[in-house]
């Protein structure tokens, strides 16, 4: 038995109203919890003036608890399911290598639960999060964009050796569709020279909530999951150890990134 024209209109009034609705509840949830947290985030950026090395960490610990908070109040609209989110626990100095399919990457990164992270980012965040600028800066993020690469690189061993876990999307940026991008090979000559191991992480979904040009947000499921740990030891044979890491690291995603992630909540 067919459905009459007017009962699939409707059903379809129905799901764009429901799309809408659901839009709009994201959005307010980015506003509102951005609004009521950034007293705090002002009152951080002025204690790291007074006490810079105390805060540093402070700080990268501060905007782990945002992006957690973020996504506890988004579940509704946004569940994350994440496999081993407590593998860079384990694995503290170390550089956590995530693809990139949305401006929401910076925020899953309060999915797993290492929080003394220290992004490697180009400028867009701190324009487009302009409120939360100085606490990024403080927390001593990385604008990979404002740095020669040998000044960035060197900068990054830094961070490292100050006990905080680097975060570098190896892609640089987001992808239009959901596909694997080219990969950059930056992340890995550090993890060469500091001979500590690269954390793929692998995240699928969220190119599906804001694709590039859209105006709203559409409700989705998110899944991420750390794959094994990637020790630069194994690659000193090659020619060139960080872009033989690099193509391992790769395929690894290319293997793994239709398949589906085994369902293990936040």
């Amino acid at each position: 038995m067919h459905s009459s024209p007017s009962c699939v209109m409707r059903a379809q009034s129905g799901q764009s109203n429901k799309h809408i609705a659901s839009s709009i509840a994201i959005a307010a949830v980015f506003i509102c919890w951005t609004v009521l947290i950034l007293p705090c985030t002002l009152l951080i950026a002025v204690l790291h003036r007074l006490w810079p090395r105390a805060m540093c960490n402070a700080n990268r610990k501060y905007i782990w608890f945002y992006g957690y908070t973020m996504l506890f109040f988004l579940r509704p609209w946004l569940p994350v399911r994440m496999r081993n989110p407590g593998l860079a626990v384990c694995y503290p100095r170390a550089i956590i290598v995530p693809n990139h399919q949305s401006f929401l990457d910076i925020y899953l990164l309060g999915a797993q639960s290492q929080s003394n992270v220290c992004m490697v980012t180009k400028s867009w965040p701190y324009r487009l999060l302009f409120f939360f600028a100085p606490t990024m800066r403080s927390a001593g993020y990385i604008d990979a964009e404002s740095l020669p690469a040998g000044e960035l690189e060197e900068l990054c061993l830094r961070r490292l050796q100050e006990g905080a876990t680097l975060v570098i999307f190896p892609e640089g940026r987001r992808s239009q569709d959901g596909s694997l991008g080219r990969f950059h090979s930056g992340a890995f000559r550090v993890a060469v020279r500091a001979q500590i191991p690269v954390l793929p992480l692998l995240i699928r979904n969220t190119f599906r909530i804001f694709p590039p040009g859209s105006k709203a947000f559409a409700p989705a499921p998110i899944e991420m999951e750390f794959l094994d740990p990637v020790f630069p030891r194994d690659f000193a044979g090659a020619l060139l150890p960080h872009r033989a890491m690099m193509r391992h690291v790769r395929t690894q995603f290319l293997q793994r990134i239709h398949n589906p992630t085994p369902e293990n909540d936040v």
